[in-house]
């Protein structure tokens, strides 16, 4: 294996995990706050959820 395949494996294996690390925390997000999944809601639920979201304090 070159440089450059280890380099292209490295790249992926960052992206993969910085994608799954995105995808949990989104999930978790919206899980607390509107008891809903990301990956199965309504695009309507969603946008409920970030209404919600928005109507919180910020502190």
């Amino acid at each position: 294996m070159n440089a450059f395949s280890r380099s292209l494996l490295l790249a992926l294996g960052v992206a993969g995990l910085g994608y799954f690390l995105w995808s949990m925390f989104v999930a978790i997000r919206y899980q607390a706050l509107c008891e809903i999944s990301y990956w199965s809601a309504t695009e309507a639920q969603l946008r409920a959820c970030d209404d919600r979201l928005g109507a919180l304090p910020k502190n």
